[in-house]
C-alpha cells in the first residue's frame, strides 16, 4: 500500500506530460529532470518505465473503479450484477481521462503480451471482488470469458472514443457471453448425467 501511495504521487506529476507531450523510453529522463524527480526513486518503483507507468496506470483505474462503487458490491447480492457495475464504472473512469487513456492504451496494444496480462488481472481482482468463491475449471474460464469482454470494450472505446456507445457494448458483450456460458453449463450438466445413467 505505500508503494501505491509512492506510485500515485509520481505518476501524478507526470501526468501532465503524459497529456501534453510524447513520452517515450528516450526522452523520459529528461521529463523526470524537467518535474525534478529523482529518478533512483522512480526507477525503483517504475524500473520498466513505460510498462509500469502503463501496468500501474491501468491498475489505478481499477482502483478508482472499486472504490467508487464498493459500498454498492457489499450490498449487492448478485455476482453478474456486481461484475457489470464494476465493468460500467470502469470504462466510464478510463474513458473521462481521454488522452492519457488513449497514450497507455496504445502503447498496449504495441505490446500484446503486456495488455493480455494487464486483462487478465484485471479480470481476476474483479471476481475477487465481487466474492466469486469457483475453485474448479470454472475459476479459470470466467476470467477468460471476463478478459475477452474487457478486451473487446477497450478495443471499441478506442475506436470510437465514446464511453456511452462503449456501455452499451460492453452490455451486450456481457449479454452475448452470459448466453454461452449458461449453454455450457447445461452441456456439462447434460453430460454429467449421461455418463451417470451409463454407470448404473
Amino acid at each position: 500500500m505505500i508503494d501505491f501511495r509512492k506510485k500515485n504521487i509520481l505518476f501524478n506529476k507526470l501526468e501532465r506530460k503524459f497529456i501534453n507531450y510524447n513520452i517515450d523510453e528516450n526522452n523520459l529522463d529528461l521529463i523526470l529532470l524537467d518535474l525534478n524527480i529523482d529518478k533512483t526513486d522512480f526507477y525503483s518503483l517504475f524500473p520498466k518505465k513505460i510498462e509500469d507507468l502503463c501496468y500501474f496506470y491501468f491498475f489505478r483505474t481499477y482502483h478508482m473503479s472499486y472504490k467508487e462503487v464498493k459500498k454498492k458490491i457489499l450490498s449487492e447480492k448478485s455476482i453478474s450484477i456486481k461484475t457489470s457495475l464494476l465493468l460500467s464504472v470502469f470504462i466510464e473512469i478510463f474513458g473521462s481521462k481521454k488522452r492519457i487513456s488513449i497514450f497507455f492504451l496504445t502503447y498496449a496494444l504495441l505490446n500484446p503480451l503486456l495488455l493480455s496480462k494487464i486483462i487478465y488481472k484485471i479480470s481476476s481482482k474483479i471476481w475477487y471482488d465481487v466474492g466469486d468463491k469457483s475453485i474448479d475449471f470454472n475459476y479459470y474460464s470466467k476470467r477468460f470469458i471476463l478478459m475477452n469482454i474487457i478486451r473487446n470494450c477497450l478495443f471499441y472505446w478506442r475506436k470510437t472514443l465514446d464511453v456511452d456507445k462503449t456501455l452499451n457494448f460492453a452490455n451486450r458483450q456481457v449479454t452475448f457471453f452470459g448466453k454461452l456460458g449458461k449453454r455450457k453449463f447445461n452441456a456439462k450438466k447434460y453430460i454429467s448425467e449421461k455418463l451417470n445413467l451409463n454407470s448404473i
